[in-house]
């Protein structure tokens, strides 16, 4: 069965899985709704570097044909409930890359209001990710099944995001703070950041609920350290001296009064910092997954174009590859969730969502 699907938000993320739906048979674009002018009218395939699909981005939801849908794609910046709450309650699955992996940590409020949108149209939604999700999630809980007793769970991620803050300086500069003084860049969250440390506090909730513990609270402890030299990205723009040339996003999630759930991401553009953190990896962009216990249990994971050492790209393009997981990972959720009961389906109630494009051709 081929599934019809629209995708919504063809931004850094969503062009990936929109190259991803165009190149699966397993699904069929009926549609793309864009949200910049600047993509009003324009080809899928010219979106995503792929050939002409006789399909063209809109920025007028009227102009979809959601009547046809099987599932959406959905990958604003910004989730919109009213938006999600309409395509569920008309029957449309819905796999976003827009937080809501865990919409519990939401309340009633969100939470309610997806599932009885969900079960009225009698669809299923599920949030995706890497991380948030997949190494903040799904990695940490398939560890502990080995531990006998844990003490603590710790994911690190360290990444280099020259690329990121290149693609989207709108994010990592205008409101990461990157490029920013120290003191800007650690004032008041905008609500880009505020979403950020909610995403993280859903995965927090989701390893506490699944392990049977309760959450009594989320400590935030970010950090920045400045660039010593200057650093020119690709789109052009710079990081001065003196202004943010690494950040530290940290949260310790308390059980029973001490820290049990530790996750943090530190992202860089520069070696060159004052202070002199420790953030060498052996990888562009490194996940170390700890689970403190009895026995405790660790390992290392990278993204890149290629392990393979005869190959042009091994070791390269990390960064790229990051994001590419971050929308394939979703893309092959879809059959998943099209097979689910109506309702919210997380992580939890899915079964492994395996690849839906291994080893096609061979």
């Amino acid at each position: 069965m081929t599934l019809k699907v629209i995708l919504w938000g063809p931004g850094s993320v969503g062009r990936v899985g929109l190259r991803e739906i165009l190149l699966n048979p397993e699904f069929r674009l009926i549609g793309v709704k864009a949200n910049s002018p600047a993509k009003d009218g324009k080809d899928a395939g010219e979106l995503c570097g792929l050939p002409p699909t006789g399909i063209f981005a809109t920025t007028d939801r009227t102009k979809l044909p959601l009547a046809e849908a099987d599932c959406i794609f959905y990958s604003p910046q910004v989730t919109d409930y009213d938006d999600v709450v309409s395509f569920l309650e008309a029957g449309i699955d819905v796999v976003t890359t827009a937080s809501n992996v865990y919409p519990k940590f939401y309340g009633p409020a969100v939470y309610d209001r997806l599932q009885n949108a969900a079960l009225k149209g009698g669809a299923s939604f599920h949030g995706s990710g890497v991380n948030p999700a997949f190494m903040s999630e799904v990695l940490p809980l398939t560890l502990s099944g080995i531990s006998h007793r844990a003490s603590r769970i710790t994911v690190r991620e360290v990444s280099d995001v020259n690329h990121y803050a290149s693609t989207a300086p709108e994010i990592m500069l205008d409101h990461v703070g990157f490029g920013k003084p120290p003191e800007i860049a650690l004032g008041p969250a905008d609500a880009f950041l505020k979403g950020m440390n909610d995403y993280f506090g859903e995965s927090m909730l989701m390893i506490a609920d699944h392990l049977g513990v309760t959450l009594d609270r989320i400590e935030q402890h970010h950090q920045v350290a400045i660039a010593k030299s200057r650093v020119v990205l690709d789109c052009g723009r710079t990081v001065e001296p003196g202004t943010v040339g690494c950040r530290r996003f940290e949260w310790r999630g308390i059980v029973g009064g001490r820290i049990a759930i530790v996750l943090s991401t530190y992202w860089k553009l520069t070696m060159d910092l004052e202070p002199a953190w420790d953030v060498v990896s052996d990888r562009t962009v490194e996940w170390t997954i700890t689970v403190e216990g009895v026995p405790s249990v660790q390992c290392k994971i990278s993204t890149c174009a290629s392990f393979d050492p005869e190959s042009p790209n091994y070791l390269k393009q990390g960064e790229e590859a990051a994001v590419i997981a971050t929308a394939v990972h979703a893309v092959n959720a879809i059959p998943y969730i099209h097979a689910a009961p109506p309702g919210i389906q997380t992580f939890l109630d899915l079964p492994i969502v395996a690849s839906r494009g291994a080893f096609r051709g061979l």
